[in-house]
């Protein structure tokens, strides 16, 4: 790796890692950025750092490139994937329409145990932005989708949808930091948690289509900005 040592691959366990878990720590590393969109990965300095033999690390990597999550290139090798304008753009056209349809599923399948959640992810939610506190509002929007992924009912559409939120974390804090973004996404979520709370699922669903599409929206505008 050209970056230094990550903090998510320095912990130390008592027992050998299993690929699964080699697989893991790199991803956490990538999601959470330590491992920037770039950044060079070979098989013998992850297994350096991570104390494991090079076949665990090999198996990680071959999983983590069928998430998507790095690229191998001829002649450069394997690194962090990034995205291109066109891939965001495409991957929040995809979000909409499965989260739109994860809304509808948990607003039909809600229980007070997840409505309880929701309630106190958006109030931290708010709390973050008023703060501009970027991590803790990125977490927190993050939970707040996670509960109602969990409440949907459909391991299938979880599986989707995680992956498609797990590339688009490869942008970091991009859309939260356009200008007015925060402060939009607290009252679109304020909307859609009545709608839930009212059980119109047609309602929820629109609503959180509608609360995407503002963030493709913002987004390509931004990115038609940078290129003038």
């Amino acid at each position: 790796m050209t970056s230094g040592k990550s903090n998510t691959l320095r912990k130390r366990s008592p027992q050998p890692l299993s690929a699964e878990q080699v697989c893991e720590r790199i991803r956490s590393a990538i999601l959470s950025g330590e491992l920037k969109p770039g950044s060079k990965l070979t098989e013998q300095d992850l297994a350096a750092e991570l104390e494991v033999s090079r076949t665990p690390v090999r198996e990680a990597i071959r999983q983590l490139e069928v998430e998507r999550l790095v690229s191998r290139t001829p002649f450069v090798g394997v690194t962090v994937a990034q995205l291109s304008p066109e891939e965001v753009i495409e991957l929040l056209d995809i979000r909409e329409v499965l989260e739109g349809l994860v809304a509808r599923l948990a607003t039909e399948n809600m229980d007070s145990f997840h409505l309880q959640r929701l309630k106190k992810s958006l109030q931290q939610l708010a709390a973050s932005a008023r703060k501009s506190d970027v991590g803790a509002y990125l977490d927190q929007a993050l939970a707040f989708r996670r509960a109602l992924v969990e409440c949907c009912g459909s391991a299938t559409l979880s599986e989707h949808v995680m992956a498609i939120e797990n590339r688009l974390r490869l942008t970091g804090s991009r859309t939260a930091l356009l200008p007015g973004r925060m402060e939009a996404a607290i009252e679109e979520h304020e909307k859609l948690l009545d709608a839930i709370v009212r059980g119109d699922a047609k309602g929820a669903e629109r609503l959180n289509r509608e609360r995407i599409r503002h963030i493709r929206d913002a987004v390509a505008k931004s990115m038609s900005f940078s290129i003038i």
